[in-house]
């Protein structure tokens, strides 16, 4: 893996300073949890049997001076992971929100990477993490209770060495019905996620029944394998338990075969009880907690994969403003998954300031095209270049101060009308007024009840059809770009919107933008200079625009000819 390839990495490594403070407070933590046995060995070899109050009252402060101090430290310990959680947050979470908007993972929720990272975030605030770091100072409660006696250290490393076995059991039981568990049940939520999505269509055609039914089967597979997963992981965790109260029991009855046999006093016993109790508890509290833990570093892994897997590099190199002109060459697509070609060698060329639309049956490749004209996909093979450079050689950003794109699923945010035709960019009023006007659609702003301040909902939900429409229109052409795409952008228009969308065309056209239209209405296409015919991913014809008109109209005369 290259260095651009390792961000999750590099973060985590910048966290690094707040991990290694967290594990020197552990290991101070861990030390003043010596504090109990001692106060115990104290209290039964010396104060008892010499009767000292003084002594007594002495052990006892220093004792609650030890426990307070524990207290404090892992107090500010969880504070340090808490910030180490925010640091992580500020380093990774806008690059997993450009990950998931760049190369999101078909057929997932969008925000699922954001929810993986969060379950991450959560596990280093949480009781899990503090059960980590106690865990490797567990060897040296294992330690002093070989110096109290080595046959007590012994039964307590056999026992350390059970438990941990146990533990290794119990993640071999766990992982594979957990990890099913949470595949079926994200694929779940994403179906839930596309059902409310489409409630109005469920609920005019009558499909919530239906719909409850196949959503209830997967939810039903899931809670199965997660039964399973809970199941098993509750039987270690049992058996765990059992084993370090026994063993916390064994090595007193030890412990009182070497009083017997004089070779430890009554207070060591004591003692050896509580350190090996402190030295288990660790592996108990992470076996407990292992599902959680197993969650986390797979969902650690899918963010890993997203954002390391589609890196790419900072371009320091920034190509000239392009003119417009665009060449495809070459240019297929197909969905490995399912082994399907959608475009086929397309190949076409255009001149800055010309009009191009594309035409052709439903399921040719026409909305396709346009994704690759807008860099929004990526060819198998072949190249689309703007003013000679390859589209990939631009960043994102940089690109889309050049590109229009308005798509023909039209995608709104929940902010104001000024938010959205501006790209969410500041100190732009000016040009989003002239972005509105350009599109046709400034007095109809101006009559909303705030204006270009107005609230337009999730997804544009306060806005018909056709005003969502036009308010993308005018995003689209947003600072007049120099290839501008729209697909099907008059599908929701009427009149006043066709004409709109026409002085628009003809606007840009004569600002020398290169306009790329992709409609099924011929009024749309009236102003264009050139189109081309797609069928079946294919390129069937290109050419000027009356010549490719005539070409349809003499195919359409046949057919007409033919249902008389």
């Amino acid at each position: 893996m290259d260095s651009k390839s390792r961000i999750v990495k590099d973060a985590l490594r910048a966290c690094r300073r707040y991990f290694l403070v967290a594990a020197a407070f552990s290991l101070a933590i861990n030390l003043l949890y010596l504090a109990s046995p001692l106060y115990m060995l104290q209290i039964y070899d010396r104060v008892v049997t010499s009767g000292s109050e003084t002594t007594l009252v002495m052990l006892t402060l220093v004792l609650l001076a030890a426990f307070l101090s524990l207290a404090g430290l892992d107090l500010v310990r969880a504070w340090i992971l808490t910030r180490a959680s925010a640091r992580l947050d500020r380093l990774l979470s806008a690059k997993i929100l450009a990950a998931s908007v760049e190369t999101p993972s078909p057929g997932s929720s969008p925000s699922q990477p954001i929810r993986d990272f969060d379950t991450f975030r959560q596990v280093i605030t949480g009781s899990g993490i503090h059960a980590l770091f106690d865990l490797p100072w567990s060897p040296i409660y294992i330690g002093i209770i070989f110096l109290l006696h080595p046959w007590l250290g012994f039964f307590a490393l056999g026992c350390s060495l059970l438990l941990i076995a146990m533990a290794v059991l119990n993640e071999y039981l766990v992982r594979s019905p957990l990890k099913q568990a949470n595949e079926l049940a994200t694929t779940n939520y994403n179906f839930t996620e596309m059902s409310l999505r489409n409630a109005e269509v469920v609920r005019a055609m009558g499909m919530i029944d239906g719909l409850i039914r196949r959503w209830g089967r997967d939810r039903n597979l899931a809670l199965r394998r997660q039964a399973e997963a809970s199941d098993r992981a509750a039987l270690m965790s049992g058996i765990i338990r059992f084993l370090r109260l026994t063993m916390q029991s064994l090595i007193l009855g030890l412990g009182a075969y070497l009083v017997i046999e004089r070779q430890i006093t009554g207070g060591t016993m004591f003692a050896a009880s509580l350190l090996l109790g402190r030295g288990l508890q660790p592996v108990e509290q992470i076996v407990g907690l292992w599902r959680s833990l197993i969650l986390a570093r797979a969902a650690l892994a899918r963010v890993e994969k997203l954002v390391d897997g589609g890196a790419r590099s900072e371009r320091s190199f920034n190509l000239p403003k392009p003119s417009g002109k665009i060449s495809v060459e070459q240019v297929s697509f197909a969905i490995a998954s399912q082994q399907k070609v959608l475009l086929r060698e397309v190949s076409f060329r255009l001149e800055a300031g010309e009009a191009l639309g594309i035409v052709g049956p439903s399921g040719a490749g026409k909305s396709t095209l346009a994704r690759h004209l807008a860099g929004v996909m990526q060819p198998s093979r072949g190249t689309v270049r703007l003013d000679g450079a390859d589209l990939s050689q631009w960043g994102h950003d940089a690109l889309g101060d050049h590109i229009g794109y308005l798509p023909q699923d039209i995608e709104l945010f929940s902010d104001t009308v000024a938010a959205n035709i501006g790209r969410f960019k500041t100190n732009v009023d000016q040009e989003v007024i002239e972005a509105a006007r350009l599109a046709g659609v400034h007095e109809m702003i101006i009559r909303l009840p705030q204006g270009y301040e107005t609230q337009i909902g999730e997804g544009g939900a306060v806005l018909s059809g056709g005003y969502r429409q036009r308010i993308a229109l005018a995003r689209a052409v947003f600072g007049t770009p120099n290839l501008i795409i729209l697909d099907e952008p008059s599908s929701n228009l009427d009149a006043d919107g066709d004409r709109a969308l026409s002085d628009c065309a003809i606007e840009l056209k004569r600002r020398g933008s290169t306009v790329i239209i992709v409609s099924h209405r011929p009024s749309t296409l009236a102003n264009v200079d050139k189109i081309l015919l797609l069928r079946d991913g294919a390129v069937e014809a290109f050419g000027m625009r009356n010549e490719i008109v005539a070409l349809l109209n003499q195919r359409a005369a046949p057919m007409a000819v033919a249902t008389q």
